[in-house]
């Protein structure tokens, strides 16, 4: 058991290796921090990912709107719209999700698009389809759910 452990737990050190290189071969000098994240910009959002390693999780995620007034009247159908899209083959592996404002320490929840895949043995075109499928949904969708739902966009 120990020693299945121990592979793992390699595995996921060489796939930590790999992906700080990975971001390197995307942006020059981009390398995670102390805290296994770091930014980058993918056309006109930033993108963050972040490395769980006791849970053998790369998340990469963006933040793209505020979720709209309440009295709006635009909340429920922007959950239903949300609901839907998550689950639509136009948006890939990513898919929307609602986080709140404590943890971000805004004033708003904000709308995130993500993904998440295992560290251990990520390749190189998985880093980058992960990347793109984030990126992609969130530059076409962030415009669309301030226009039809009157959620503003995250600056």
């Amino acid at each position: 058991m120990l020693s299945h452990l121990r592979a793992q737990h390699r595995a996921i050190e060489k796939g930590i290796k790999a992906i700080d290189t990975y971001l390197g071969r995307v942006s020059k000098g981009a390398k995670l921090d102390e805290r296994g994240r770091c930014r980058l910009q993918y056309e006109n959002v930033g993108l963050i990912v972040l490395v769980i390693p006791d849970h053998n999780i790369v998340i990469f995620k963006t933040f793209i709107n505020f979720l709209p007034d309440p009295a709006s009247g635009k909340l429920l159908p922007l959950y239903y719209h949300l609901l839907d899209m998550s689950d639509e083959p136009e948006t890939g592996l990513a898919y929307f999700a609602i986080v709140a404002a404590e943890e971000l320490g805004a004033e708003k929840d904000i709308i995130s698009v993500e993904t998440k895949r295992p560290i251990a043995d990520i390749s190189f075109e998985e880093f980058i389809t992960c990347v793109r499928a984030v990126g992609e949904v969130a530059n076409r969708w962030m415009e669309r759910l301030e226009k039809e739902f009157e959620a503003p966009r995250v600056p």
